[in-house]
């Protein structure tokens, strides 16, 4: 039996069948992701309002309502991930144009579905007791337990930020990219927080004395006499911490130490004595002028010892600024004068009003002291709301108000990177630079109260090498009335006029960059400039009249590779500091 000849197709029909079945291909990958566009960005929109909800929760005991919320959530952030999260999606990825986009929005949609699967549940299942002392003491042991949520929450933490590595939700759609900017920016805030607790985590049961008594230096900078991390340490307590118990020692002032002494206390870098003078390890009211708080430490340490004889494990700072912050979670606490400090007029009465009714210093110590025992008791009690007292603790130390130098290497390698050792990274991330402007008074009074600070970095890649200039616009707020009624020791007008403000800054430019050029108020001058910590600084004098201002700028080159995000650190003063960062636009 004969076959019938197979008929063969022609090329061009072939070509027509290959651009159906690839257009037919295209049409059902297009709507695949538009469905799962439709549903992620459904799901993420859904999941924002929970949040919000929970970030209430956690500072309530109702553990119910959190682990209900924490569910809801779970669900939001799966279903999202699972319309994001497919091999089509990936796919799609690869086209041109809308590829980044579908990108940002999957690793996104992943990113938070890890905060809500791994990082939450952990934490949710930490009861916030723990991290309040009873009768005095932190029960160490129970706080031994978290090493494993903490390290739950942190791995998963670590997955989330991995996802978000290389994302810029400038990529996704404007509908969505409110919504995920809120999720993301969880994740960012939680997870270098967790990785730095679960570092820690080991040398918590030492830190807390549980192996022998710590003693600790704590220094509580003046702001209303600015120094480069935040301002004078007029008050300095010792803190013994045992078994979790913590009580203090002994409580002295900068009249407690030998000052104006013929040669430092402690050797200095030249560098450090060009940039800021030998008077850095001469006057205890000075030494923490610079940026470096582990020089800090070790010059309290030194001068601590040399009066009192006895050895330290480690320095500690705080400011008035971040007490308020503290009495947010503790409540007022009443004072031996009658007084009641509270969140909203701590920083007025220690900064400024206890100078007007105490002109004797004498007095002032006394009114200090009490203010640092009754803050310390209230603290020590575990009479305050813990969640709201780690939210006190974190934005302290996102402003640099907060500082812990501990001298065994152990415990610093723990913290290596964190904000805790100071504001200036030792080694910078990749991704990241960081310059610095650092305040110190010297007026010999408490003028900085009257200070104003914005700053403002510009950054310029229009060429192979970036630079950043620093722009700092610095004013004297003081009117004549106000100058008028201030007592001798908050002006004393030793060094200037009355009403009369001068001030040293230090300029710090990127990690291994170069100083280009300086200009005051806009004309080119000529300053000193060296290196320190790494980087390169330039040193700028200027004096304030009352209600007069100053714009000062330093321009520093960075690397060829230099890239990602740019941060502008600075002392933290008595106001505010405005701190923003401006892309310079290449040509047209």
């Amino acid at each position: 039996m004969s076959r019938k000849p197979t008929r063969r197709l022609r090329p061009r029909t072939i070509a027509w069948i290959s651009l159906g079945a690839l257009s037919a291909v295209l049409v059902a990958l297009a709507a695949a992701v538009a469905i799962g566009g439709f549903i992620a960005q459904k799901e993420l929109r859904a999941a924002v309002p929970v949040v919000s909800k929970m970030q209430e929760q956690f500072g309530s005991d109702d553990r119910a309502a959190l682990a209900s919320s924490v569910s809801e959530l779970q669900g939001h952030a799966a279903s999202a991930r699972g319309a994001a999260d497919t091999p089509l999606w990936w796919i799609a990825e690869q086209a041109p144009f809308i590829g980044p986009s579908l990108h940002a929005v999957r690793e996104s949609t992943v990113a938070v579905d890890e905060l809500a699967q791994g990082v939450l549940p952990a934490l949710v299942d930490v009861d916030p007791a723990i991290l309040r002392p009873t009768g005095g003491a932190f029960d160490v042991n129970a706080m031994s337990q978290l090493v494993g949520p903490v390290s739950e929450a942190a791995a998963s933490g670590e997955r989330a930020a991995d996802a978000l590595s290389g994302v810029d939700l400038q990529d996704t759609p404007g509908m969505l990219r409110g919504p995920l900017s809120q999720l993301t920016g969880a994740v960012a805030t939680l997870q270098p927080a967790l990785s730095r607790a679960n570092a820690l985590m080991p040398q918590l049961a030492s830190l807390m004395g549980q192996d022998g008594p710590k003693n600790y230096l704590l220094l509580v900078q003046n702001n209303a006499e600015a120094r480069g991390t935040g301002g004078i340490p007029a008050s300095v307590v010792e803190l013994r911490v045992e078994n979790g118990k913590m009580e203090i020692v002994k409580q002295a002032t900068s009249r407690s130490f030998k000052n104006k002494r013929e040669t430092p206390i402690l050797p200095l870098d030249g560098d450090v004595v060009k940039l800021y003078d030998d008077k850095v390890g001469r006057w205890s009211q000075d030494m923490t002028s610079t940026p470096d708080f582990e020089l800090s430490a070790h010059l309290a340490e030194a001068y601590w010892k040399e009066s009192f004889g006895t050895s330290v494990d480690g320095v500690m700072s705080i400011d008035p600024v971040a007490l308020s912050y503290v009495l947010r979670a503790t409540g007022p606490v009443k004072l031996k004068t009658g007084d009641e400090l509270t969140a909203s007029n701590a920083v007025q009465t220690l900064l400024s009003d206890v100078y007007a009714r105490y002109p004797n210093n004498a007095d002032q110590d006394e009114f200090f002291a009490s203010a640092a025992v009754e803050i310390f008791d209230a603290v020590s009690s575990g009479d305050f709301k813990p969640v709201a007292f780690a939210e006190a603790v974190n934005q302290a130390v996102n402003e640099n108000r907060l500082y812990f130098y501990p001298f065994d290497d152990a415990t610093r390698g723990a913290l290596a990177g964190s904000r805790l050792l100071g504001p200036l990274p030792a080694n910078e991330r990749e991704g990241q630079t960081t310059l610095g402007v650092f305040v110190n008074d010297l007026t010999q009074s408490k003028l900085s109260f009257y200070t104003s600070i914005a700053t403002e970095v510009q950054v310029n890649r229009c060429s192979a090498t970036p630079t950043y200039t620093t722009v700092m616009t610095f004013a004297n707020t003081l009117d004549p009335l106000t100058a008028e009624g201030l007592v001798p020791y908050v002006d004393t007008a030793s060094r200037y006029d009355k009403g009369t403000v001068g001030t040293d800054l230090q300029f710090y430019g990127p990690a291994g960059g170069k100083f280009v050029n300086a200009a005051l108020d806009g004309v080119d001058v000529s300053i000193t400039t060296g290196e320190h910590l790494g980087r390169p600084v330039g040193r700028m004098w200027i004096v304030n009249p009352m209600g007069t201002q100053h714009t000062l700028a330093v321009k520093f080159e960075g690397e060829p590779d230099d890239g990602g995000t740019v941060s502008l650190v600075h002392t933290p003063m008595v106001n505010p500091v405005t701190a923003t960062v401006v892309e310079v636009p290449c040509g047209n």
